[in-house]
């Protein structure tokens, strides 16, 4: 409602406004009409000139849009090659560690079980 009597007060107060600006003009009928017809012309042709660049820009804007959807298309496909290259390098050094991981807890498992003692090494012997 209030957006309503928004527009009705401002169509109001141009149309007033309007009407005392051509009431108080300086200029007669004639040239008065002349002056209103070149400006609506100025209007008109400004009024193209943006249309004119509106679709410039949203040309422009379009084409940034497609080309922007190859690079990061090519990007992701590039990336994922890398990525796969990357792993195919790593995983032997990965098995290799984890084999020396597998033999360094090996030692440290033996070392924590102490020397034999002697009545293991008596009953080695004995056998």
């Amino acid at each position: 409602m209030k957006l309503k009597n928004i527009g009705v007060g401002f169509t109001v107060g141009l149309t007033g406004g309007l009407l005392i600006a051509f009431l108080n003009a300086p200029k007669s009928g004639k040239a008065l009409q002349n002056s209103l017809a070149s400006g609506t012309n100025d209007l008109q042709s400004g009024l193209n000139q943006l249309k004119i660049e509106g679709d410039e820009i949203k040309n422009a804007f379009l084409k940034t849009k497609h080309e922007s959807s190859e690079v990061f298309s090519t990007l992701g496909d590039e990336v994922k090659t890398m990525i796969s290259n990357f792993q195919a390098d790593i995983n032997p050094n990965i098995e290799r560690l984890q084999t020396n991981i597998e033999n360094v807890q090996n030692r440290v498992d033996g070392a924590l079980e102490g020397p034999p003692s002697k009545k293991d090494q008596s009953e080695t012997e004995e056998k």
